[in-house]
């Protein structure tokens, strides 16, 4: 293309060393690396931290109602609406994890699945990926599995309710509002669903 200049190649980072500061498997690992930039410079205290990775789920009925729900997350301390979901076990295939989340959340099965890609949580200090999927055709076949720590109210949302929940604050988590985003956002949508 005339006139475009092409990026400069960028380098990764070369860790120097690493020292582990908690190990609080399987929920979180934190640790200092002492990292050398590619100019040269170098950094002693560099915080990184591991999480499990987790799947999140766009889970939709035969009727087109989203399937939510609504609990209440430490993090942020609030009360929220949530889309089913949750980490995947040492090993575990991402779809896999997003079926068993499902089914042990709201007792559902889907008759069609959407792998919609993996993303980072957190850029620079590491973290867990979090693989996105759309679930479609979804029907109630057992009872949901009550074993977490959560009190949860499932909903059945129209595009309507769900969009005026979020408007109002409802939905506060990041990776809610990108799958809300991917779904509805036809282009983006197009660009980043494989079939499962």
């Amino acid at each position: 293309m005339p006139g475009h200049r092409p990026y400069r190649l960028h380098r990764p980072w070369t860790v120097l060393g690493s020292r582990e500061l908690l190990d609080a498997d399987p929920f979180l690992k934190v640790r200092v690396e002492t990292v050398e930039l590619p100019d040269g410079r170098r950094i002693d205290d560099y915080y990184q931290f591991d999480q499990p990775s987790f799947a999140c789920i766009f889970a939709e009925t035969a009727d087109g109602r989203i399937v939510t729900y609504r609990q209440y997350r430490h993090g942020p301390r609030k009360v929220g609406l949530v889309f089913p979901g949750g980490h995947l076990s040492p090993g575990e295939d991402p779809l896999a994890a997003a079926k068993r989340e499902l089914m042990e959340e709201t007792g559902m099965e889907a008759e069609r699945w959407t792998d919609l890609g993996a993303y980072i949580v957190n850029a620079n200090q590491g973290g867990a990926w979090s693989h996105m999927f759309h679930a479609t055709g979804c029907r109630r076949v057992a009872d949901p599995v009550s074993d977490d720590l959560e009190d949860t109210e499932i909903l059945f949302l129209t595009r309507t309710e769900l969009l005026e929940a979020i408007g109002r604050g409802e939905m506060h988590l990041l990776t809610q509002i990108a799958l809300v985003s991917m779904v509805w956002q036809a282009d983006i949508a197009r660009a980043v669903s494989s079939p499962g």
